[in-house]
């Protein structure tokens, strides 16, 4: 059975033989505040630890050149940076946070503004070339800031909850664009025979989603059945980012035909509920809590997190992928970090979990 076997069958609860997982670890910051010398050793946890996915970016448009002299940011999945850095949808960013809107101050602004091309050269360059040095893992194509963040990065968080009641022809037309961008990008990886798609938007707070969920059904809802829809009929599966709890809208999602939802947070989520509720309907990738197990716990209690979600929301058919409940930051100790990894090898080894 190969990687991509192993990843297919666990998202579609077909008995897999072991089930796969993937550890993400903020490295430059592990760097910046650890030293080298752990950040050799992760690196070589995460070496030698098994790979049965790989997550692929797309570039920038080859022709793009950032404005001011900026550095550029040169793909979706942005890095921690300390000075500026302009991506090509002229959003400015600086250690990992957006600190410009592009079009924050007012509607007029989008009359000349221009979403970056889908189809711009070089955007698989890099995609393309390890895709064919790992013909044997499946691959999962990005689609990153999927649509929510999008609009949020380009209007500024608190204008664009309101757009839509104060501005909903402006709101729809720049909701539409960016849909478009998306389903231009989508069809790109299914052509290059992309096993899945990887989109992120984040809906949730700690306690409870940013919006109102019947607000998410009305104005996002039915963009995301458009690139749902497009994904599944071009033979590939749905992977969605959403941190924050959730709750209310997977049995939305469900309905919309996702396939895994990540990183499924424990500190905001009901680990347990969510698996008497939904185990068996939704494959779902993360849960050991980054924001209080692995910081301030122990070893031990890595382990047994490990354990506990993949009895709790996979087991012997499937429906868990091993991971966190988002990445890994320099709070935590290297000696958890090692039991995390053994954990998932030896408990996801084997499927024998009632």
């Amino acid at each position: 059975m190969t990687s991509r076997d192993v990843v297919k069958k666990t998202i579609h609860f077909e008995k897999p033989e072991r089930l796969p997982y993937s550890v993400w670890v903020d490295i430059p910051r592990f760097e910046e505040e650890r030293g080298r010398e752990e950040v050799d050793i992760i690196n070589n946890l995460m070496l030698d630890a098994s790979t049965d996915f790989i997550i692929l970016d797309i570039n920038a448009d080859s022709n793009w050149k950032p404005n001011k002299g900026r550095a550029p940011v040169l793909n979706s999945l942005v890095d921690y940076f300390h000075d500026e850095r302009e991506d090509e949808w002229q959003v400015i960013w600086k250690e990992a946070r957006v600190i410009e809107h592009p079009l924050e101050e007012d509607w007029s602004l989008a009359a000349n503004y221009r979403i970056p091309d889908p189809y711009g050269p070089g955007r698989f360059s890099l995609a393309k070339d390890l895709m064919e040095k790992n013909k044997n893992l499946y691959h999962l194509g990005v689609v990153w800031f999927t649509l929510f963040e999008r609009l949020w990065m380009l209007r500024g968080f608190n204008n664009l909850l309101i757009d839509p009641f104060t501005n909903i022809n402006e709101f729809s037309r720049l909701r539409d664009n960016i849909v478009d961008f998306n389903l231009g990008l989508i069809k790109q990886w299914l052509k290059l025979g992309a096993d899945g798609i990887f989109i992120s938007d984040d809906w949730g707070g700690q306690q409870k989603l940013l919006v109102n969920p019947d607000y998410w059904r009305k104005f996002y809802k039915p963009s995301y059945k458009e690139m749902f829809d497009l994904i599944h009929a071009g033979g590939a599966d749905v992977w969605m980012h959403s941190c924050g709890n959730v709750t209310e809208l997977i049995p939305d999602l469900i309905e919309l035909k996702l396939d895994v939802l990540n990183p499924v947070q424990p500190q905001s989520m009901n680990i347990d509920y969510i698996g008497k509720e939904y185990r068996g309907k939704l494959c779902f990738f993360g849960g050991v809590d980054v924001q209080e197990t692995l910081p301030h716990g122990t070893p031990d209690d890595a382990r047994r997190e490990v354990k506990h979600l993949i009895q709790t929301l996979g087991g012997k058919n499937g429906g868990y992928i091993g991971g966190t409940s988002h990445t890994i930051l320099p709070d935590t100790p290297l000696e958890n970090i090692k039991a995390l990894f053994q954990a998932f090898y030896d408990y996801c080894s084997h499927t024998d979990f009632k």
